[in-house]
């Protein structure tokens, strides 16, 4: 299994990464890239794993950190392939990282 580690505006490579073999692309960016598009690219290809917000973790507020939860697995994780992860490992505000592992919880499981 080949797991690839990329940051940053991936949209144009993804069809390289396909042809490689990567089965799993970490982290999305939320803010650099197309949800919607990669996941249409790569459904069925190739796992995603990242995708919430960083920024979003950071500054909260936690309802706001559910809901990017929450609508980030419905549109990523909807058939299957997406490790719902923040798309960089921060130290984030132990209320907003509790709120994001509840929603993860909550939402996670489809």
């Amino acid at each position: 299994m080949i797991e690839f580690h990329s940051c940053g505006h991936i949209e144009p490579l993804i069809d390289t990464f396909i042809d490689l073999g990567v089965d799993i692309l970490n982290p999305i960016q939320a803010t650099a890239n197309n949800l919607r598009k990669l996941r249409q690219a790569t459904q069925g290809k190739m796992a995603l794993a990242g995708a919430i917000s960083t920024a979003t973790i950071m500054a909260g507020p936690p309802e706001k950190i559910r809901s990017e939860v929450r609508e980030t697995i419905q549109l990523l994780g909807a058939e299957g392939g997406y490790f719902c992860r923040p798309d960089q490992g921060m130290p984030f505000p132990a209320d907003h990282l509790r709120a994001y592992e509840e929603a993860l919880a909550d939402y996670g499981t489809y």
